[in-house]
Parts: structure tokens; sequence; C-alpha cells
């Protein structure tokens, strides 16, 4: 099966608005935190200062689900790399949105825990993801296993290509 220009056209539309959505979910997701008006000024300056994104926000539900979690537990179960979780935890407690708390048998490790600011901040994305998966499953039932899994195998090889360098 060939490919026209069409299509691929088509294809990086739909990416680009699968792209847009990400993107209109993290501002909708400021402007609830914005108006919900549980933060104050000075916590918003930090949030605001900190650029918040969605992996920061993933940490903080990540921690709010434990309770407490060592920073170990937290690098395993974040989507992304170590590297980027212990510079975003850095951000979230200058932001005052995580603390360490420091184990009394180990000075190097440490457990995470929310503030009462960050707990707002990972139930309002959590909250936010419930609604999306909402509106995501009522438009996957509309389509067969089988068309769904065919999409999420094109989409998968696409995210694999590797293009040539010139």
């Amino acid at each position: 099966m060939s490919t026209n220009k069409e299509t691929l056209n088509q294809l990086r539309e739909a990416i680009d608005d699968v792209h847009d959505q990400r993107k209109l979910f993290q501002h909708s997701l400021t402007q609830e935190i914005i108006a919900s008006h549980e933060f104050s000024d000075e916590q918003l300056a930090k949030i605001t200062k900190m650029k918040l994104n969605h992996s920061k926000v993933e940490i903080l539900s990540i921690v709010n689900d434990a309770g407490e979690l060592p920073y170990k537990t937290l690098t395993e179960q974040a989507s992304f790399s170590q590297g980027m979780v212990s510079r975003y935890v850095k951000q979230l407690i200058t932001a005052n949105l995580l603390t360490k708390v420091n184990l009394p048998d180990n000075n190097k490790a440490y457990n995470l825990q929310v503030t009462d600011a960050g707990r707002i901040l990972a139930e309002q994305h959590d909250a936010m993801h419930v609604k999306m998966d909402t509106a995501y499953n009522a438009v996957l039932s509309q389509f067969s296993d089988k068309r769904i899994a065919k999409t999420i195998e094109l989409l998968q090889a696409l995210a694999t290509t590797h293009l040539e360098k010139r």
C-alpha cells in the first residue's frame, strides 16, 4: 500500500491536533489553578516562575498518591529520565510543592512528601485526567478494538521511525 502526499498531510495534521490537545490540557490546568483561589499570590508566583508542566505535576500526583515516597521509588515510577526527575524535584521543592523527609538511618537517601499546595495541585491534575479520560473513552467507544489496535500499531511505528541525518 502506498501512501500519498494527502494522506501524509492528514496524518501530520492529526498528530498536531493531538499535541494541541495536550497544550490545551496544560493551559486548562493552569487556568484552574489560578481560578481556584486556593493558592496565595506568593505561591502562584512561585508556580509561574517554575514554569509548571505536565511532568512536574505528574511527580506531585505520584507522591501524593503514596503519601510519602522514597526518591528512588519515584525515579522508578516516573515516565521520564532520572535526570529530569531530579531537576523537577528540585524545582518543586523550591516552589514549596514538595518537601524532603530525611531518613534517620541513612543520610544520603530521603523520602518526598507533598505540601498542602502540592496536594491541591496534584488533586486538580488528577481531576483533569479523569475528565480527559472520560472524553477519550467516549471517542474510543465509537471504534472497534481491532481498529484501535491498528491505530496504536501505526502510531508506535511512527514514534520509532528514525530519520537519517543528512
